[in-house]
């Protein structure tokens, strides 16, 4: 199941793309929340809401990525970007302290309803009663996320907590190097809930860092700080309990993790961050995907001839 959590996580940016060797399981093809930042029109947010056998899953998709072609146009990527700046630590009694002013929003846009159509709650419903009626899936609930959906993840299980109906749904969140959501004070709400949460997390990889907390190491606390000055007030703690390799887990080689801007754009991508980039990405042969699959016999999508083509 684990592995399943990061496909999904990995298809909530692409969800249209034919699959190759990562096969979630999904019972039906799953639905897809897309919404806009308000007055923008810019669809930031997006999260694909399925079954499985072992109940209905929710994978939340991470920002935008900057430097690669085919995602999302110029504008909507900065606006992304923009809303996971927008690291103000806002007190609020639904998640039980303070959280990310921005991704607090983007979970909040995704989990109502709107004119755009039903919401992840109205969507969870309905394929919970869906699934009392032909038995094809359990009452469970599983949301993933990578990066700034982790984060979402986190706090769109919190909102589930609190969902009427849903008292006794077992909920399970499995995170990918995945930013964080709130403060000290979400922190120990967060643990004192039902929710089973497991956390992996890269050696080299900063955005688990993110915000920055006590913990964070001061090279990086001080480079957000010069980026988001809104943030140094604020001890932002990671939930759940973290999965991290003994050693240094490298990224391996994979035709699809190059899909980069074309030409000198691509190589410049490589010059700027290659190490950053590397360590953050779930693609197939990455160091997440290594990481999740520890000690199983996994071949990491290799046995797909279509990953190379």
């Amino acid at each position: 199941m684990k592995r399943r959590l990061l496909f999904a996580a990995a298809q909530a940016y692409q969800p249209k793309a034919p699959i190759a060797g990562r096969d979630v399981g999904w019972l039906e093809p799953p639905q897809v929340v897309h919404r806009a930042l308000p007055a923008t029109g810019a669809g930031i947010d997006l999260a694909l809401v399925g079954r499985v056998r072992e109940g209905v899953l929710v994978a939340y998709r991470g920002s935008l990525p900057p430097f690669y072609a085919g995602y999302a146009d110029g504008w909507t990527v900065l606006l992304d970007w923009l809303n996971d700046g927008l690291a103000l630590c806002i007190e609020d009694a639904e998640f039980g302290g303070g959280v990310h002013w921005g991704f607090a929003q983007s979970a909040r846009r995704l989990w109502a309803d709107h004119a755009a159509g039903p919401g992840v709650r109205s969507l969870v419903d309905r394929l919970l009663a869906r699934s009392r009626q032909d038995r094809r899936s359990g009452a469970r609930l599983f949301i993933a996320g990578h990066s700034k959906g982790g984060a979402i993840a986190n706090l769109s299980a919190m909102l589930a907590t609190k969902t009427p109906g849903w008292a006794t749904l077992p909920i399970s969140v499995g995170t990918i190097g995945a930013a964080r959501a709130g403060d000290a004070r979400f922190a120990r709400a967060y643990a004192a809930t039902r929710i089973a949460c497991l956390r992996w997390e890269l050696t080299g990889d900063w955005v688990p860092q993110l915000p920055p907390g006590r913990d964070t190491p001061g090279p990086i606390r001080a480079f957000a700080r010069s980026l988001v000055p809104s943030i140094a007030g604020t001890d932002w703690q990671p939930v759940g309990l973290r999965i991290a390799p003994e050693t240094r887990v490298r990224h391996g080689r994979w035709a699809g993790s190059r899909r980069v801007l074309p030409g000198k754009g691509a190589r410049l991508a490589e010059m700027l961050m290659p190490d950053l980039l590397k360590a953050h990405a779930i693609c197939p042969m990455s160091g997440y995907d290594r990481l999740i699959c520890a000690g199983e016999d996994c071949d990491h999508g290799r046995a797909d001839s279509r990953l190379a083509a």
